[in-house]
């Protein structure tokens, strides 16, 4: 029972240790990621793509004598523009072109807040820019520069009726876009084109009601050159709950199953050395990993939303591999190391279970806690 209390108590000072730990080094990787080239180049994608789209889409609002505009005209300009932005910065940036979807991801921690924060303000300088460049080159008197596209809400709704369908809209294109960035999903074809699709019918939808913003940066850029601020909090609102709760819903219910880890056995020989010893309390022969790698018999503890657990990588007699138990591919394990009792003469203790560090399972998805880029693989 001595034995069974030493290795709870030291469980718990590792865990603790390694949250400790945790919360430092988040801090250090928002600062080395400042220092990145990666980092700077997905920021001005960002600015980029969100500059293409907007003009794009605001340009398909702007009337020129002997030419007419419709609705399903508007629509496609949305969708194409859309997925031509996803194609071409997707796999730079992610392509999220949208605070809202952007402000989802940081609050699921697929991204670190400072780039959060430089990407939304990226997209809203880049959608201004957009905008303020359509304004240049529309002559007056002869385009539609009195609105540049901005996005009113229809006399006919109110202002909580129309956050409610920007709402639903955002809701359907952040899901698409978190689906089709799952590498678990089976390829159907092209992610950007889906990604666009899904902004076209949703543009359909919802054209004569709102303006079918479904993005804030949207409708800043011609709200903010055109002066035309009215009902603009429905613009923000509404997309940023809608993507909040897609990645959210999509995030703790619809996210496949990690991938199954594999156990000591099956890791690479170069890796380990393993040797056999006969336990004096037990006649059964168990693992015991060389000093060189420090490598023993692991348990994994994963951080899910109820708090961390543990689980056996293997049991000490190898009988069984284990088999995946998280709730999502999004959130990579986290290993800590085993206690300095149990390796300082490199001898098992009875009835204890070892720790070691193993490498992070980042593989598994392109969306990586706090440190990298949230990337579609477009």
């Amino acid at each position: 029972m001595a034995t069974v209390s030493l290795e709870a108590f030291l469980v718990h000072l590792v865990h603790k240790a390694e949250q400790t730990r945790n919360e430092l080094n988040r801090k250090k990787t928002m600062i080395a990621e400042l220092r990145t080239l990666e980092f700077w180049r997905a920021i001005i994608a960002e600015c980029l793509a969100t500059f293409i789209y907007v003009f794009l889409v605001c340009g398909s609002h702007v009337m020129w004598p002997m030419y007419s505009i419709n609705t399903l005209t508007k629509s496609f300009a949305n969708g194409l523009a859309m997925a031509t932005a996803a194609q071409c910065f997707g796999h730079i940036s992610g392509a999220h072109v949208n605070p809202a979807f952007t402000f989802a991801m940081l609050v699921i921690q697929r991204v670190t807040p400072l780039r959060a924060f430089l990407y939304i303000t990226a997209q809203c300088g880049g959608a201004i820019a957009g905008a303020a460049l359509l304004y240049g080159v529309t002559v007056p008197g002869i385009g539609f520069r009195e609105n540049m596209g901005c996005t009113l809400v229809s006399d006919s709704l109110s202002s909580w009726q129309g956050m409610g369908l920007e709402l639903v809209l955002t809701f359907v294109v952040s899901f698409t876009m978190c689906s089709t960035a799952d590498p678990n999903r089976k390829s159907l074809g092209s992610d950007s084109l889906a990604v666009g699709l899904a902004y076209l019918v949703c543009t359909l939808i919802a054209l004569p009601a709102t303006g079918a913003s479904m993005n804030p940066a949207r409708s800043l850029g011609p709200a903010f050159v055109s002066n035309t601020w009215t009902n603009h909090w429905i613009y923000w609102a509404g997309p940023v709950i809608g993507g909040l709760l897609a990645a959210l819903i999509y995030e703790y219910i619809f996210d496949s199953p990690k991938k199954v880890f594999p156990t000591v056995k099956d890791r690479d020989d170069s890796e380990k050395d393993v040797s056999e010893i006969k336990d004096d309390s037990d006649s059964k022969t168990s693992s015991v990993i060389s000093p060189r790698t420090q490598l023993a018999q692991t348990q994994v503890q994963t951080t899910v939303a109820g708090g961390p657990y543990y689980r056996p990588l293997t049991p000490h007699d190898g009988s069984s591999t284990m088999r995946p138990h998280s709730r999502s591919t999004y959130t990579s394990a986290k290993y800590i190391a085993s206690p300095s009792s149990s390796m300082g003469n490199h001898q098992p203790m009875p009835n204890t279970t070892y720790y070691s560090t193993l490498p992070r399972g980042s593989s598994y998805r392109s969306w990586n806690d706090y440190g990298s880029s949230t990337q579609f693989k477009f």
